[in-house]
């Protein structure tokens, strides 16, 4: 989609369906507003006024990501999808100030350019329809800019009041984790507590949507079976990103003092940028249990060959290539070094879509981590600190 301030834009597949939602909505609501139109009019205006409000999501999160990047925490992209936006901000801010102030940003931009809409809406319609008794009538009085902003006013205060709300990850439960963790000094209980709160967000969002999906009307949210499947696919949303959140602070906390060459394999199998694409597979893959390999010649680092990369290709042409020409080079790798701290090169593997990275020194390649040998090491950790069960006491 492009970069802005150095941070990737990018829209998930899942975008294009709510985008098409809200314009079909707003088509019949406009028509509604305006019996005169064409549905073509309606259609246009909607579609506008559809673009507009997820540029507004998208100065929502670029809130977000400029102040943590005036914080020196680095942001690998900004999101639009489905349930709207997220900054991909790739490190725990450094203080219980910096979260308050990256996490309050984003809802005081909605509401800011919310109010701004309004304000601008109320001097239009008064220059064009000063007189009006009526609400509908000076719906049926505004023209396409009225229109849009009148929609676009409101729906931005209500994003960035939901917003608010203090259940993590949303930006109120990023909030109530600042306060927290001001207050007990532990990053590790706010992120708990303010978790806590989010999944049971998540879960009374999802059982308002079932009450409405059921006839019952809801105060703010209504009634109606596809809005009450929508606030509870909200709701499982939230539930889900809750637990997540948690438990990547869970993986943060244990990998706090690890770095990359702690785990990183010095010693293992390298092959040859020459060798045939069918003996590779038939000596490497089919042989042993690794999915990607370091590819040498005369002792450089050429690259990595995976599964993935022949994935890509048909078995009848395993046999006329070579590994230089199916291998990803390495100056498309994500890589790591040794000294990086661990928490940082899993990200990099979970934001890059691998399952390796190579670690660097000096130009050189000293190591590969793996993201097996993370979780070996996460679930062998987790059972040597588990603290051992109390004896259960038996009464008669």
């Amino acid at each position: 989609m492009g970069r802005l301030f150095g941070i990737d834009l990018r829209v998930d597949p899942s975008w294009l369906f709510i985008f098409v939602l809200i314009s079909w909505s707003l088509t019949s609501l406009f028509a509604s507003w305006h019996p005169d139109w064409t549905f073509a009019t309606s259609l246009l205006v909607a579609l506008a006024a559809s673009l507009v409000f997820f540029v507004s999501v998208l100065l929502h999160e670029l809130a977000h990501s400029v102040i943590a990047l005036a914080y020196g925490i680095p942001v690998r992209d900004i999101t639009l999808h489905l349930f709207g936006g997220v900054s991909n901000i790739e490190k725990e801010p450094p203080t219980p100030q910096a979260e308050l102030l990256i996490a309050i940003v984003g809802p005081i931009a909605s509401i800011g350019i919310g109010l701004a809409m309004i304000m601008a809406s109320a001097v239009l319609i008064d220059m064009r329809a000063p007189d009006v008794g009526s609400a509908e009538v000076m719906l049926a009085h505004l023209g396409p800019l009225e229109t849009l902003l009148v929609w676009l006013g409101p729906v931005n205060v209500i994003v960035g009041v939901f917003n608010l709300i203090p259940g993590f990850p949303l930006d109120g439960g990023r909030i109530l984790r600042a306060i927290v963790w001001k207050v007990t000094g532990s990053l590790e209980k706010a992120t708990r507590i303010a978790g806590g709160a989010g999944q049971a967000v998540g879960w009374l969002f999802v059982a308002l949507g079932l009450a409405m999906v059921l006839g019952l009307e809801v105060p703010v949210f209504g009634r109606g079976m596809m809005s009450g499947i929508w606030l509870a696919m909200i709701g499982l949303f939230l539930r889900n990103a809750a637990v997540a959140h948690v438990r990547g602070a869970a993986i943060d906390e244990a990998l706090a003092n690890v770095r990359v060459q702690d785990l990183m394999r010095v010693k293992g199998a390298f092959v040859g940028a020459s060798i045939p694409v069918r003996e590779l597979v038939d000596d490497w893959f089919l042989r042993h249990d690794e999915l990607a390999y370091p590819v040498t010649e005369g002792g450089a680092f050429l690259g990595i060959v995976s599964v993935d990369d022949l994935r890509k290709l048909r078995p009848d042409d395993w046999g006329a290539m070579t590994v230089r020409d199916v291998m990803t080079p390495r100056e498309r790798l994500v890589v790591t070094s040794p000294a990086e701290p661990l928490a940082i090169a899993l990200r990099k593997i979970g934001g890059a879509g691998v399952r390796q990275l190579p670690a660097l020194e000096g130009g050189l390649l000293v190591g590969m981590l793996y993201e097996r040998d993370v979780a070996r090491w996460l679930q062998l950790r987790s059972q040597l600190v588990r603290e051992p069960r109390r004896p259960r006491v038996r009464h008669a």
